[in-house]
Formats: structure tokens, sequence, C-alpha cells
């Protein structure tokens, strides 16, 4: 799984995660950097994954907690992880915007690196619905009547696109033999027979679009993108 990353910390640190990712994962690109607007300007500027701060004196958290913040502010798109050891510099950099805090003296950081790299696959039928996961941590396929093999993380299912309503009973049977897919079914249309099919399927979340809107489907969708990347990072 290739990626590029931008490295933030002391030297010493630096040069050691660098090496350790070359080794482990020569496929990454690694860049570092010793000050956090160095940090901002990498990794908004170019396709940058993941950016990486490191753990570092207690003197220099606030910098830290800063750096975050100002990915935040800069629109950055990737991933931002943050090396801390106590619980308020865990809680500070979360709050300031951090995808995943986590100790390196408990996870091994080349494994965080290589599995935040992850993007978790999101499957949606209708042309809208993908339209929504643009911009999302997520590789997007589409699909039609066939369920797609193997299943991804998240699975879109539009009522519109489906009229037969013997297509419910295998969605039923498709999410409960992946238990680890995460389905939205989406009222948005369609035939009265299939509509009530589609009810009668119990696939959880159902979101009925006339009353609850595009924004419920993309809050949902994104929790869930979240929730199956987060699994594979605090699984490294």
């Amino acid at each position: 799984m290739a990626g590029k990353v931008v490295v933030f910390g002391d030297v010493t640190a630096r040069h050691e995660v660098e090496e350790l990712l070359a080794q482990r994962h020569p496929e990454v690109r690694v860049e570092s950097v010793g000050q956090s607007w160095e940090l901002v300007e990498r990794a908004c500027a170019g396709e940058c994954d993941v950016a990486l701060i490191l753990r570092g004196p207690i003197a220099l958290h606030q910098q830290r907690i800063d750096a975050v913040a100002s990915l935040r502010r800069h629109s950055f798109r990737g991933k931002i992880l943050v090396q801390a050891s106590f619980l308020t510099e865990r809680y500070e950099a979360s709050e300031a915007g951090a995808d995943y805090v986590f100790d390196p003296d408990r996870q091994a950081v080349e494994q965080v690196v290589k599995a935040a790299l992850f993007r978790p696959r999101a499957a949606a039928d209708h042309p809208y619905l993908r339209y929504l996961l643009l911009g999302e941590w997520a590789e997007v396929q589409a699909y039609q009547d066939e369920l797609p093999v193997p299943p991804p993380e998240l699975l879109l299912v539009a009522t519109s696109c489906h009229g037969d309503p013997d297509f419910y009973p295998r969605l039923a049977a498709y999410t409960t033999a992946n238990p680890s897919l995460a389905a939205v079914l989406v009222e948005d249309g369609g035939s009265e027979e299939a509509e009530v099919a589609a009810l009668s399927s119990g696939v959880q979340p159902y979101v009925v679009l006339a009353e609850e809107g595009l924004g419920k489907v993309e809050q949902l969708a994104r929790t869930l993108l979240r929730e199956a990347w987060l699994r594979k990072v605090s699984a490294a």
C-alpha cells in the first residue's frame, strides 16, 4: 500500500522513523521536517496522505497541538497521527483535530503509519451516492444488481436502483454473511413493492430520503468510513 507521509519531530526521532519505514515498508514515500510551519506547508501543498507528529519534550507540547490545529485550518485532507504518552496530551491532540493518537510504547510507529494509509472501500449503486463520497478517505466503486465481491467496508443502497423485491432478501443475507460490512439503505423512490421489501429486509441504517435528507446519508457514510479506518489503525 503506497502513500506519502510527512514526519514532524526532532532530528533523531525523525531519522529513526525514516529508517524503520524504509526497511519495513519501502513503498511508502517519507519526508521529514523539523518545523511546524514546514509540516503544514509540505502536507497541504502536495499529495500527502499522512502527517505524523512524533512524541517530544513536554515543553514543546503546545507546538505539536498547534501543528495539528494548523493542519485542520489549512484543510489538510489526509490523516493526522500524533504520538503521545500522557492522557492530557492525547486528549488535547484529539480535540485539536488529530485522527488518531497513540502511545509509541504500545504501538509500533511503522505499523500505525502503514495501517493509516488504508482507505476503506465504499460501494454505491446510484451516482448521487457516489458523488456524496467525493473527498472522503475511501476507495469508491460502483455496482448494480450484483453485490460486490469481495464485500467493501461500506455499501450504500438506493431503492430507486433496485425495483425487484427479490433483491432485498439477497441484500439481507449478504450483510449477515459479512459482519464487517456496514450497509446504509436509502429509500429514495421506486415501486411501492420494492420499498416494502426494502423496509422488511431489516437492513440498517434505513434512511427515508424525503424525510431525513442527503445530509443524513452523508453523515452516516462519513461516520462508518471513519469507524472502519479506526478499526484498522487501532489494531496495528
